[in-house]
């Protein structure tokens, strides 16, 4: 009894059962699913950054140039980030790059304007796009990453440097390169491992196998780059020299393309007045093979992509212009390569008249496709008396155009060039051919 009568006046005895079922009710609630923690959200950033000044860093002291010098007017960041998708864009408006030579570089008063070199990006855009899902990931994993679309678009870069200015910008991007990819002083993550695209760790991921990893995210996410440069115009100067470098934007010109096609054979061939070493010009060993090596692929590339006919026939006239000042030995290894565009704009009936329209040609002009003619068949012919085998595919096509050209009337000298390509024909292996014949039954008196 006195048991019994204690444990019913002891109040910490009698409330345990009530405070038990109190936090059993808190924990009941805790367990319950609350949405509100997997709430979807959204993010749009705008950044716009004005007159940006930076430096290039290198290696300076007093007997070298001072690092090179970086204008920014305006660089805008925008982001718009969802559940599903992650928008970006990159704008960049023009960009400045100035440097200058050594200081202890002296110039001639007349030349002191090259001491200040400069590149100059007329603008830049980045746009990304990355896309994720949620198929058969749980609410507290990550979406997965499953496309990643990149496209560039570059305005055009243009500049006027020196060869020391060259080098001084060349040095300070590859500081810059070797600062950001400096793999012995990267941080190291502290996971060892990788995670999977099922979100796993790679070595307890089902899918591992003794020979192989089971793929990360980036390993199998669909990746695209698309990219355009809108034209390249650099100028190397020195003192007395000027070497220019403009991307296939002469040839394209509706005004002065032709003009430029006909000028390509003027770096070539021989002068009495002009690019000589009497006129104090560097003439350098093979410059006529180095410099056709350069044009000759983009050339063919630019006739086979452009769908403009006044284009096609100023490549054709800028790749006629180059052929009669080079070697048999430099065309023969570009011969097949070069043999379907001559057949193709060779044997155009309207080409003149093309070249016509193109420029708005005078009189003196309007024999621009039979010139072009000749001095492709001249070469031509040429190249077939030495080897005619390059020509052995196109035998049938050579002869069904070479034959109308025999009688080519607004100059007659292009006639005599097509029976010289077709009298190089002839050392050509002769195919024989039998004539389709029935077969005959044979019987004797006999049998009959």
């Amino acid at each position: 009894m006195n048991q019994t009568l204690l444990k019913k006046e002891n109040p910490a005895e009698v409330s345990q059962p009530e405070e038990s079922k109190s936090s059993s009710l808190v924990e009941d609630k805790k367990s319950e699913f609350d949405c509100r923690k997997y709430r979807q959200f959204a993010v749009t950033v705008y950044l716009d950054i004005q007159n940006v000044l930076g430096h290039l860093l290198k290696d300076c002291t007093e007997q070298y140039p001072p690092c090179p010098t970086v204008a920014l007017d305006r660089l805008i960041f925008e982001m718009n980030k969802r559940y599903s998708e992650t928008q970006l864009q990159v704008v960049v408006s023009p960009l400045i790059l100035t440097t200058s030579d050594d200081p202890n570089h002296q110039r001639l008063s007349a030349h002191q304007h090259l001491h200040t070199g400069f590149l100059m990006l007329s603008g830049l855009q980045m746009r990304g796009d990355a896309m994720f899902s949620a198929e058969e990931r749980s609410l507290d994993e990550e979406t997965l990453e499953y496309a990643w679309l990149v496209e560039l678009t570059v305005g055009t870069l243009s500049g006027k440097l020196t060869t020391p200015q060259l080098q001084n910008i060349i040095t300070a991007l590859e500081a810059f390169v070797f600062t950001v990819e400096d793999a012995e002083n990267s941080l190291r993550h502290p996971r060892p491992y990788l995670y999977c695209y099922h979100g796993t760790p790679q070595p307890q991921c089902p899918q591992t196998t003794s020979e192989h990893f089971c793929p990360t995210t980036d390993t199998i996410k669909y990746k695209m780059v698309r990219a355009s440069l809108d034209g390249i115009s650099l100028n190397l100067v020195e003192s007395g020299t000027i070497l220019c470098f403009q991307m296939q934007e002469l040839l394209s010109d509706p005004l002065i393309g032709m003009e430029a096609a006909h000028n390509f054979g003027t770096i070539v061939k021989d002068h009495n007045y002009a690019l000589t070493s009497h006129t104090h010009a560097n003439i350098r060993l093979l410059h006529k093979q180095r410099f056709f090596e350069s044009v000759v692929g983009p050339l063919v590339e630019l006739f086979s992509t452009t769908n403009d006919i006044k284009t096609k026939s100023c490549v054709l006239v800028a790749i006629a212009s180059l052929l009669p000042w080079l070697t048999h030995i430099v065309l023969n290894a570009h011969i097949q390569k070069l043999l379907p565009v001559l057949l193709q704009g060779l044997y155009t009936s309207d080409f003149s008249k093309i070249g016509e329209a193109s420029i708005n040609m005078e009189r003196h002009d309007a024999r621009c496709g039979s010139e072009t003619r000749l001095s492709t068949l001249t070469t031509l012919a040429s190249l077939l008396k030495q080897n005619a085998s390059p020509a052995e595919r196109h035998t049938s096509t050579l002869i069904s155009f070479l034959m109308p050209l025999t009688t080519y009337h607004p100059l007659q000298t292009v006639g005599v060039k097509a029976l010289e390509c077709l009298a190089a024909l002839v050392t050509l292996p002769v195919s024989v051919i039998l004539p389709y014949r029935n077969e005959v039954s044979f019987f004797t008196a006999e049998e009959v």
